[in-house]
């Protein structure tokens, strides 16, 4: 854990990142690096936005996620091993989940882990029995409707069979860009 200062708070013993701490929060800062340093290994950076930072090391000698804690000026930062399966959907969902329950008054509850000696089975089957956040109803409800419609032959395709039949281009352009957007969601 470290502050915006890049200060470390609070380290395992296992793992020293006083030296290169700041130059991994500068370029974290920064938005824009395309590599960070840690114990002299050299992270590719894969997402670095200011609530999120996760790298890699090409050579197989592991990973780096890094969240941000709500409402404070801390950060979360947890070195994952390199054989950790599924890391890459796993890590970042939990780190941030730890980083939230850090923050003062949070409900949450933390469910302890030995992710040094847990195989990789007994950690999803752990992670799986965490909380789910609930799912607002109406907003199931919504989606619901919508998947109907999709699937409606009366509904989506034939809305976009009248917009490519009237040759719309306003209609076409608007459709195309709701295709981006929802092919960025479903393959990043």
């Amino acid at each position: 854990m470290i502050n915006n200062k890049g200060k470390v708070l609070h380290s395992t013993g296992k793992w020293n990142v006083t030296k290169d701490v700041k130059g991994l929060f500068a370029s974290w800062s920064s938005g824009s690096a395309q590599f960070v340093n840690m114990n002299g290994i050299r992270y590719s950076v894969l997402q670095m936005q200011p609530e999120r930072f996760i790298a890699t090391n090409r050579q197989k000698k592991g990973h780096l996620v890094g969240s941000s804690i709500p409402d404070t000026d801390m950060y979360l930062i947890a070195h994952i091993k390199p054989k950790a399966k599924g890391w890459e959907h796993m890590a970042y969902p939990a780190i941030a989940r730890a980083a939230a329950m850090m923050r003062k008054g949070s409900a949450s509850q933390f469910i302890e882990t030995d992710v040094e000696d847990s195989d990789e089975n007994e950690l999803a089957q752990k992670s799986s029995r965490m909380a789910q956040p609930s799912i607002d109803p109406y907003l199931k409800a919504e989606i619901d409707s919508m998947l109907g419609w999709i699937k409606d032959p009366q509904g989506l395709p034939y809305y976009l069979n009248y917009a490519l039949q009237e040759n719309d281009p306003y209609r076409i352009s608007a459709l195309a860009a709701i295709y981006r957007e929802l092919y960025k969601i479903f393959y990043p």
